[in-house]
């Protein structure tokens, strides 16, 4: 079986044209056509199949494509052995939640790196279905993923159907997290109804859920007078809306425990909210197999490290 098959496969799944994977790879479609036909005819499944959106895998198909990729990964981390010049021994990538912990801890862990000379890092904040995605398709080393307990199970299955494994690192109830000008700032028994009806929520619009659309909606639409307009700004940047905060008193936003120099740096202060489910799990994805290497264990425990700093603090 010729490994350089896998790249031709994996190509065409993402441009979603033989066409134009046979450009991307400077090769005649017709070969490209004929090298796709005989991986199918050695793995005996059809891998891809023509639609109106264009060639999309069969399910057995996603299934190989998902193998493929992890054999193209570990020939590229062989290769890296031998290859000092292209990849850099202290190359990491990781998918986070836009969060003050994760980030708190990130810079820290790479404000003491002491070989940042030797340094190629890729940190990326997004939700948590782009963070599966990167760790088993984009070449990420792991990924941290949220989601509140009620959808603990469509996770589970999803990270199973994807071939990754999981590890939890917090479990967790959301605060209501304002600025210390905020009218609730002094207030205490915070809910979370009475929040969201009279002052701006900042939420991030692109989280979803595996298999169920429009589930974390429901699940907030649940905790609001069906009747009371929903201000609400989507933002997808962690920084802005730190800003954001400080900057309009009159907002609020949802979000796991922030390091009090956090709060001490953008004026901000966070108390208890109640709602139905308020119940958060941020979990480590990484593939099966996976080996975390040094460089990767010290940042996991930076991780834990700034969460205990909040784990262990009683919030009013």
């Amino acid at each position: 079986m010729n490994t350089l098959h896998f790249r031709y496969a994996v190509e065409i799944e993402k441009t979603r044209s033989i066409t134009q994977a046979a450009e991307n790879l400077y090769m005649a479609q017709p070969n490209l056509s004929k090298a796709i036909k005989e991986l199918e005819n050695t793995l005996g499944i059809t891998i891809f199949r023509r639609t109106s959106k264009g060639v999309i895998p069969t399910d057995q198909g996603v299934k190989f494509l998902g193998y493929a990729k992890q054999v193209l990964m570990q020939i590229d981390n062989m290769e890296a052995i031998h290859s000092p010049e292209k990849f850099k021994n202290n190359k990491l990538r990781i998918s986070v939640p836009r969060t003050g912990y994760i980030s708190k801890a990130f810079s820290e862990y790479i404000a003491e790196e002491r070989n940042s000379d030797d340094m190629e890092v890729y940190f990326c904040e997004t939700n948590s279905l782009r963070s599966i995605e990167n760790v088993r398709d984009n070449g990420y080393d792991f990924g941290i993923i949220r989601f509140n307990t009620a959808h603990e199970k469509y996770f589970m299955d999803f990270l199973e159907e994807k071939n990754l494994k999981s590890q939890l690192l917090w479990e967790f109830e959301m605060l209501a997290v304002m600025s210390n000008e905020h009218p609730s700032a002094n207030d205490e028994n915070i809910k979370y109804s009475g929040l969201s009806c009279r002052y701006i929520e900042l939420t991030q619009g692109d989280d979803a859920i595996p298999y169920v659309s429009g589930a974390v909606e429901k699940l907030f639409n649940a905790n609001r007078p069906a009747d009371i307009p929903v201000r609400k700004v989507c933002m997808y940047d962690r920084g802005s809306a730190l800003d954001f905060l400080l900057t309009v008193p009159q907002s609020f936003m949802l979000d796991s425990p922030v390091p009090q120099s956090l709060c001490e740096k953008y004026r901000l202060v966070q108390r208890k909210c109640t709602f139905n489910d308020n119940n958060f799990k941020d979990m480590l994805v990484y593939s099966t197999g996976h080996k975390f290497s040094d460089m990767e264990r010290i940042l996991v425990n930076k991780f834990y490290e700034v969460r205990n700093e909040s784990a262990f603090t009683e919030y009013r």
